[in-house]
């Protein structure tokens, strides 16, 4: 039926007499005269204004929105409340693992925690900022180290990552036991190979990327400039040029840390192994699942980093040694008799390079050492420096040349009486490296 055309006075008209007369609703006069449902509603409700003041004409109803079970906002509040630091995309993410009903929206979840009282508080008003963004993935990384974090049974850990500017895709991410530059260049060489390289890396004036006096003079930036990578740089004191990373580490902080946390409670052991374990599986579900409601229609990162058009995309073209990349670098001098000490131990070097300095990289468990750029030969560590756990601590020899540690004596060297010597375990903590002026001079084994 094609809607009568007339005045608005003729119009309102013949739907006062289809209403009253014919008996038919407001949708379907609409549908007749071309007007809107609510148009009608406004008609109806000035014409009984009109007759009686004192009687109003029942306004139009929104349609009312999907109804969900008692159980499904029982299951909300009681994830909320296990670890209240938990946002609503976490929630429904739960959610759809545990429940086979239909699951609410974010915006009904947030409703309701905000209707119980369980919302995060709002933080204060806060000054604007430009946004900048590059166009293309790959085209700029922004690293850093977040602060040290303190989780049970595990101890103080830094997190250690890598963002792409335009999606906001993790490259590469993990926790580490300390902060040293070895680290970093494990984690750009987890970024290169899984991703390629970018075109540039956004990085603060840490002693990690740069040197004490703003020269690019460190690991970190000779191996970009080997892999044809620019290095660029914040500006000193201002973490808001790294924004974007600077954001993810509070998603991790209120996502990640509060269910790992929670988790470790229940557990007899936890190590750093498992901590990494657990947290790729966390960091697969941001890039892969979590919304990102900065990025077009709230999708996911890796939606945007591999799908978008013009990605670019420059591989690895040629192989890197990362071995000495990310051992342990030292020099030493050659003696007489073709040897070198390093960390209280000799190792025979080949003739040929006595009163020479050699260079000495620690890596895995191999002592390699090289002369210009040549290896000149491989020594195997002893076992025991592969289990030394990284926590020192210093003691000071008695009169009688005795130290005490964890309840227990131990004999060291009465010549050294007054010293202060450092302590270190390994081998699963039965045996005792005693360090004097960062020489090995004893092994002893724990009572």
């Amino acid at each position: 039926m094609k809607p009568k055309k007339g005045s608005i006075k003729e119009l309102r008209e013949e739907a006062l007499s289809l209403f009253h007369n014919k008996g038919l609703s407001p949708k379907e006069i609409g549908k007749i005269t071309g007007r809107s449902s609510r148009t009608v509603y406004r008609w109806l409700n000035q014409h009984e204004l009109c007759i009686n003041p004192d009687q109003q004409f029942l306004k139009h109803k929104r349609p009312q929105g999907k109804k969900y079970s008692t159980q499904v906002f029982d299951e909300i509040k009681r994830i909320k409340l296990e670890i209240p630091a938990r946002s609503a995309t976490k929630i429904q993410s739960m959610l759809k693992n545990q429940l086979s009903s239909e699951i609410p929206s974010l915006s009904t979840i947030r409703k309701f925690l905000a209707k119980e009282g369980l919302s995060v508080r709002k933080p204060a008003e806060r000054k604007g900022y430009v946004k900048f963004q590059r166009k293309y993935p790959n085209d700029l990384w922004q690293i850093d180290i977040a602060g040290v974090q303190s989780i049970e049974k595990v101890g103080k850990v830094y997190l250690f990552a890598l963002l792409d500017d335009c999606s906001r895709y993790i490259t590469a991410a993990f926790y580490a036991s300390d902060e040293k530059g070895h680290q970093v260049i494990e984690l750009l060489r987890q970024s290169f190979l899984s991703c390629g390289r970018p075109r540039q890396i956004l990085a603060d004036n840490g002693a990690q990327f740069r040197n004490t006096i703003g020269e690019l003079g460190t690991k970190y930036s000779k191996l970009l400039n080997l892999v044809d990578v620019e290095p660029i740089f914040a500006a000193p004191y201002h973490p808001q040029t790294k924004g974007k990373l600077e954001r993810w580490f509070g998603t991790v902080v209120q996502s990640f840390l509060p269910e790992v946390r929670h988790k470790v409670k229940t557990l007899p052991e936890y190590s750093l192994k498992e901590l990494n374990g657990d947290f790729q599986d966390w960091l697969k579900w941001y890039n892969y699942e979590k919304p990102h409601r900065s990025l077009p229609k709230s999708t996911n990162p890796a939606d945007i980093y591999f799908n978008q058009e013009d990605r670019i995309f420059r591989p690895m073209q040629h192989k890197i040694h990362w071995e000495r990349w990310l051992g342990e670098y030292n020099t030493r001098k050659v003696s007489k008799y073709n040897e070198i000490k390093y960390k209280g131990h000799q190792f025979d070097i080949p003739s040929g390079y006595s009163g020479l300095r050699v260079e000495l990289i620690e890596f895995d468990g191999t002592l390699e050492i090289y002369y210009h750029d040549q290896k000149l030969c491989n020594h195997t560590l002893p076992d025991f420096w592969q289990n030394i756990i990284a926590k020192k601590e210093f003691r000071k020899i008695g009169m009688s040349g005795v130290i005490k540690y964890k309840g227990n004596a131990y004999t060291v060297d009465y010549k050294l009486a007054g010293k202060k010597i450092e302590v270190r375990e390994s081998n699963g903590g039965s045996i005792l490296l005693i360090y004097f002026k960062n020489q090995l001079i004893k092994q002893i084994q724990k009572a």
